[in-house]
């Protein structure tokens, strides 16, 4: 269980506070309220909170995962804009986690999520940089890369605009994230020893196997009358035919493109992933 609700006491005000001073009007108390109110049947805010609840606890998870990194990242002693991008992430997931939350609750959930985040922590036992380059390949060049174009599709599919405010929040942010991933891995590319590379290229088709179970659907739409009714849902939904062409547009335009411009055989790693699962 994901328990998502405050304190009551000031905490809860200067928290309140910090987000809403960064967040546009869109995005604002007054328009989750406005979205609580509108004419929506009790089908499409059901289907509506069931996914924003799921999409909770994905940001939770990212939340935990790049805090650590954080922590990781200042104690190998990177530069400071490092750490203060860093940290932005940071501030972003906690972001992506209250917004998700304003969604659960105005499509008439609570802020107790009856399920657990699947963390993905690193391991302790390894040396810090190799628990920072797991992190970097597979959340941030991998996980983020692809989450930015699923989310740029979904805001397309979304009727509600508090819902599309939303998920355009989302999708600028996890793009700034990426780019974080992908500009770090290049600056330390030419200072990686041999034993890096090679942990980078043993670990490619399971990050790129992860992210496909993640990411994509078997297509089960059956035509273009299921693809149509898939898409319904007014809080944004893709069908799986969609998700899946995103998915394999972004793999080859975002992905494997990246990391063999950085000298890996990404395409082979692709061709290995259902080896390494």
């Amino acid at each position: 269980m994901l328990n998502l609700e405050n304190t009551g006491s000031a905490l809860d005000g200067l928290h309140r506070r910090f987000l809403d001073d960064a967040f546009p009007p869109e995005l604002s108390t007054a328009a989750f309220s406005a979205l609580s109110e509108r004419s929506y049947t009790e089908e499409e805010r059901q289907d509506g909170r069931a996914a924003w609840e799921l999409r909770a606890l994905d940001e939770y998870r990212s939340q935990v995962g790049f805090t650590e990194l954080l922590m990781e990242l200042t104690e190998l002693g990177f530069a400071f804009d490092v750490l203060g991008v860093a940290v932005r992430i940071v501030r972003d997931e906690a972001r992506h986690v209250e917004l998700c939350r304003r969604m659960v609750r105005a499509l008439g959930g609570s802020g107790v999520i009856d399920q657990d985040p699947v963390y993905v922590r690193s391991d302790p036992a390894q040396p810090l940089m190799k628990r920072v380059l797991h992190t970097v390949v597979g959340s941030l060049c991998g996980g983020e890369t692809f989450s930015v174009r699923i989310l740029a599709a979904v805001r397309e599919e979304t009727r509600d605009p508090t819902a599309r405010a939303v998920v355009t929040c989302l999708a600028a942010d996890e793009s700034i994230h990426s780019q974080f991933g992908w500009t770090l891995l290049r600056l330390l590319v030419p200072h990686l020893s041999d034993s890096d590379r090679a942990e980078i290229s043993e670990l490619l088709p399971g990050v790129l196997a992860a992210c496909e179970s993640l990411m994509t659907r078997p297509d089960t739409s059956g035509g273009e009358h299921a693809l149509a009714a898939a898409t319904v849902n007014p809080f944004g939904c893709l069908s799986d035919r969609r998700r899946n062409e995103v998915f394999h547009d972004s793999l080859e335009r975002d992905v494997l493109r990246r990391f063999a411009e950085l000298g890996f055989d990404a395409r082979a790693a692709w061709d290995a992933r259902h080896r390494s699962t």
